[in-house]
């Protein structure tokens, strides 16, 4: 487990993610619009792209470490790194570091990486310390909170992401006994 200070500037740096940027850019545009509603500086990284978790995933460690040494070379400069994913965020922490076991200059940069990246609702409620996001949807809806693995198992993050779902008013976050229970897409998000 890697002791994370807690950010001293509300200034990040966003991972937005492949699967975000490819599938789901409004999640993006959300995680900044929620941010900057925090009062965070959201700094976009030019020239991101994946962490590599899906080639290493499927035993692809030399290209899984390409796209490692992309991602640390494009956030070198970076302070704090927020992504919305839990898988993403497990990446950098856990296996970044293993992945430059060899490498001592790389090594250095990727634990420091490692030391600065959260998923977001960890970077909300832990970094941050807000567990009350002040929000109101316009209408009654209801939800459940599926825990992704390595969110969940990696991160520990189920705390974190049902205080951020529980403190919206109007949203009713419904308990649902397959919660934490795998979705199937092993990581590689059913690709």
């Amino acid at each position: 487990m890697i002791d994370r200070p807690s950010p001293k500037e509300k200034r990040v740096s966003l991972f937005v993610t492949c699967m975000v940027d490819m599938l789901s850019p409004q999640t993006g545009l959300s995680v900044v619009d929620v941010l900057e509603r925090l009062g965070v500086a959201v700094d976009f990284p030019a020239g991101q792209t994946c962490c590599g978790q899906p080639a290493f995933n499927a035993g692809y460690r030399d290209e899984a470490r390409q796209v490692a040494h992309h991602f640390i070379n494009t956030f070198r400069e970076a302070e704090v790194i927020v992504t919305p994913s839990g898988s993403c965020a497990a990446m950098v922490r856990h296996e970044f570091p293993r992945l430059f076991a060899d490498e001592p200059t790389l090594l250095a940069e990727a634990e420091r990486l490692a030391g600065i990246t959260w998923e977001f609702s960890e970077f909300i409620v832990d970094g941050l310390g807000i567990t009350d996001l002040q929000a109101t949807l316009p209408q009654a809806q209801t939800a459940v909170c599926h825990h992704a693995c390595h969110g969940l198992r990696l991160l520990n993050l189920k705390n974190a992401a049902e205080t951020v779902l529980n403190s919206i008013e109007n949203l009713t976050v419904q308990p649902w006994p397959d919660s934490e229970i795998c979705c199937g897409f092993g990581g590689l998000f059913a690709v």
